[in-house]
């Protein structure tokens, strides 16, 4: 009897300790079955998102567009104008805009485009023949043979293709145009929608949380939009400085390569180079040596303005990322949504950076709330408290920025 107990009490103190109960098989069944069931659920949420992807990624293109005009429509409003009639003011206005420039534009770019595809022959035999700027590789590739071996009807087939392709072609043009009226539709109902969704958000959170919540919602609006419209202003720059050195060398098809350079310009971190090297090209071809190297020197004159000055006083007042995330998050885009995704890569990624320094802050302000309250002597941690007015701002001018034309 007195060693049981001297047992017993070893086992009080700890020398043996208890073994934890076992499960019962009802536990276990019940914690399988949840577990089962989750994973199931993830699973058929993913495919959920796999089949509505172009739904999704309409929903996400008129979101961008909807902030990029929401200063506009916000001026209106703070002018005593209806916010419905603002948003679709502003609206019709922005799409009005952009049917004037494509017809002012589109007359002598289709009809440049002509011309350039007329000549096309001679300015590729002036390029690659004896004493021309390409005629290295002629030597090694027999470029000019290449082509002449094509016959008109592999042309044909190439462009035209069968009638599958034909139908094929059909269906691609009629699903851009429902993609165009739906990103648009919901620009607009966003638009009129948006400020009145944000401020029910607002009103169920109460204290830091609502104050915390509206400062993310503000900077998530200025990088995104900031970006966007930042970027349309850089592209339509690189347009018009094109257009006006083009014009001043003589060389040809001027219009046309000027919107193939504005177009360009939009895309990230390679667009600009493409256009540069495309016009240089031509104008290497089309007119003398001098002329290739001036536009050579201007490009590579206008990139560094663009890098370091232009994007400084556009990106100001919106986050500027390092060069290796644009490059990230333009790889990411690509490999999840082409073009597309490339173009919405890069605002997303500055507004998720957003986000990020806004939720640290907030994590770091916590904190520092939680140490004075418990009185651990603890001050404010750098770059704790409230984010001051112009928080997740870089300062104008400042380097470091990419290349995000």
């Amino acid at each position: 009897m007195h060693g049981r107990e001297t047992g017993g009490e070893s086992g009080l103190n700890g020398t043996h300790p208890q073994r934890p109960p076992a499960m019962r098989a009802s536990e276990v069944i019940r914690l399988a079955a949840i577990a089962t069931l989750t994973v199931i659920a993830i699973i058929a949420l993913l495919l959920f998102f796999v089949k509505i992807r172009s739904i999704l990624l309409w929903v996400l293109i008129g979101i961008i567009l909807a902030i990029a005009l929401q200063p506009a429509v916000g001026w209106l409003e703070r002018h005593r104008w209806n916010r419905i009639l603002a948003s679709l003011v502003v609206s019709f206005a922005t799409l009005a805009v952009l049917a004037a420039a494509i017809v002012a534009i589109a007359w002598p770019v289709v009809g440049q485009s002509g011309v350039l595809i007329r000549d096309l022959p001679q300015l590729v035999d002036s390029l690659f023949r004896n004493g021309g700027e390409l005629h290295f590789l002629e030597v090694k590739l027999h470029v000019i043979e290449r082509l002449k071996s094509v016959t008109p009807g592999q042309v044909a087939n190439v462009v035209l293709g069968n009638q599958q392709s034909i139908v094929s072609a059909v269906t691609k043009v009629a699903f851009i145009l429902a993609a165009t009226i739906t990103i648009l539709t919901i620009m607009v109902m966003l638009l009129i929608e948006g400020p009145r969704g944000w401020t029910a958000i607002l009103d169920s959170l109460v204290g830091d949380e609502r104050r915390w919540v509206a400062r993310i919602g503000e900077n998530f609006l200025r990088a995104t939009g900031g970006y966007v419209r930042g970027n349309l202003a850089i592209s339509l720059v690189a347009g018009v400085s094109s257009y006006i050195v083009l014009k001043i060398l003589g060389v040809p098809y001027a219009e046309t390569l000027a919107v193939l350079v504005a177009i360009l310009d939009i895309v990230p971190l390679v667009g600009a180079t493409i256009g540069a090297v495309i016009v240089t090209i031509v104008g290497f071809a089309t007119g003398t040596t001098v002329d290739g190297v001036v536009l050579i020197v201007f490009f590579v004159a206008y990139q560094q303005f663009e890098n370091n000055v232009l994007q400084n006083v556009v990106y100001a007042k919106t986050l500027t990322l390092s060069p290796l995330v644009v490059f990230i998050a333009a790889l990411i885009g690509a490999t999840l949504a082409g073009i597309v995704g490339v173009l919405l890569a890069i605002p997303l990624a500055s507004a998720g950076w957003t986000l990020g320094r806004d939720l640290i802050a907030l994590r770091q302000a916590r904190h520092a709330a939680r140490m004075e309250e418990e009185g651990c002597g603890e001050g404010v941690l750098p770059g704790a408290g409230p984010p001051p007015a112009g928080a997740g701002e870089p300062a104008p001018g400042s380097p470091g920025g990419a290349d995000l034309g």
